[in-house]
């Protein structure tokens, strides 16, 4: 435990020392909604965007391969996929103003309120359920679902699963985020923890793959599936714990919920609130047609490849993504913004871990969810550009139109298509002369 500690101390440490480079200042603590721009036109932005190497993180290429981002009149750059940021320099990056929005684990920003309340998590994509501890096959290991479906109690199988682990070396990631999934299930099993070392996933994924590592838990979805295809056994994952484990927002497993999505500075979203919107369009719009169309996995598969380390065809991304972080579509967002009683409402998950952290020291007291997830309020502005946009094709309904208006109408529509609710709402006002 106090191997683990100094370990976490260390990485903590690291980060403040980053943080203290960056460029620090006060923020607002919530969002305020955006002001539309003046008539139709889509202006023109370029977004320096930062991507990290994982498959929940990368979905982006195929936006800006197919032009998604340019029908909104976004610019991604450094072209032609933005900038490649690791997970030891993306909070820095950020806040440092050397990209505008990254890619994000937004409990990771958590540590950052040391110094600044600049960072927000402006959207999810997905749940992350890509957390798992695994086990060289040549150990011969069961899964704590094997153990569970004998019968026995949630303890029971967690003392099996977890015994094998016990003083024994566990590679795993330096992320703040992880901390209650390594030390939550061993607690609950009344079990000492492995000795823990951190490392990043690429030299995590050398040493699996020359056999020089026994269990290993990495940060990326990628690299878990390529070992999970090589036969590495689960010791136990988020999905085997939430499934077998207690339920409810008052769970001790609730700080094991976490998102990916992505992150900018409050002072860049205040800035350029229309441009979030847009951009978070082309998120729910690539989760729409990868649905439709799962060989749009293939058109960033080759770009994962080369920044993870692994050789996953489309199929190998898409099972990564359906089995460990699958995306969330724009009408599933209600889970975490509407449904409140839910253990993925943002508040109930960011409490949790927020509550957890506090009392282990890792973080300092008072702060909110609703300080660093400002992915809520968005989510929901955009649901209601949507409702007000589904109001005026009502109208349009039984209005007399120009060719003109019609041709604005008709955009209106295609926007929509798009989860440009913004735009099409612009549109659409204009079309019927609102």
């Amino acid at each position: 435990m106090a191997k683990r500690c100094r370990a976490l101390a260390s990485s903590l440490l690291l980060a403040s020392l980053t943080l203290t480079a960056a460029a620090i200042g006060n923020a607002a603590t919530t969002y305020t909604p955006a002001t539309p721009e003046p008539g139709t036109d889509v202006p023109q932005v370029t977004v320096t965007f930062g991507m990290r190497p994982y498959a929940d993180n990368t979905f982006y290429v195929i936006g800006m391969e197919k032009g998604w981002f340019k029908d909104v009149g976004i610019t991604i750059s450094p072209a032609p996929y933005g900038l490649k940021t690791t997970e030891a320099q993306w909070v820095s990056i950020l806040l440092n103003r050397q990209v505008d929005i990254n890619t994000a684990t937004c409990s990771i920003l958590l540590p950052s309120y040391k110094t600044t309340d600049q960072l927000k998590c402006a959207g999810f994509s997905v749940t992350f359920f890509g957390s798992v501890m695994l086990a060289n096959p040549k150990l011969g290991l069961k899964s704590f679902s094997d153990y569970m479906s004998k019968g026995g109690t949630f303890k029971d199988g967690l003392v099996q699963a977890l015994s094998p682990l016990v003083g024994k070396t566990a590679y795993i990631p330096p992320q703040v985020s992880e901390k209650e999934f390594n030390e939550v299930p061993f607690k609950l099993a009344g079990l000492s923890l492995p000795n823990y070392v951190t490392m990043d996933d690429s030299q995590m994924l050398l040493l699996a793959k020359s056999g020089r590592l026994d269990f290993m838990h990495p940060g990326g979805a990628p690299i878990a599936q390529t070992l999970l295809d090589a036969g590495w056994t689960p010791v136990y994952d988020t999905g085997q714990l939430l499934k077998y484990g207690p339920g409810g927002v008052d769970s001790p497993l609730e700080p094991l919920v976490f998102n990916n999505g992505w992150a900018a500075t409050a002072d860049y979203i205040d800035a350029h609130k229309t441009t979030m919107m847009r951009f978070a369009s082309v998120v729910f719009r690539i989760f729409d047609e990868l649905k439709k169309d799962p060989s749009l996995y293939g058109v960033y598969a080759p770009y994962l490849n080369s920044v993870a380390g692994t050789s996953l065809d489309a199929d190998g991304v898409r099972r990564t993504v359906e089995n460990l972080d699958p995306f969330v579509p724009f009408a599933d967002q209600a889970k975490y913004f509407v449904v409140k009683d839910g253990p993925e409402y943002y508040a109930n998950s960011m409490g949790a871990l927020i509550k957890s952290l506090e009392q282990t020291g890792t973080i300092q007291k008072g702060i909110t969810a609703d300080e660093v997830v400002w992915a809520a309020p968005m989510y929901l502005e955009m649901r209601d550009y949507k409702n007000k946009t589904d109001d005026l094709f009502q109208k349009a309904k039984s209005a007399q139109l120009t060719g003109t208006q019609q041709q604005l109408l008709d955009k209106a529509h295609q926007y929509y298509g798009w989860y440009d609710f913004l735009d099409a709402y612009r549109s659409a006002a204009s079309a019927i002369g609102q």
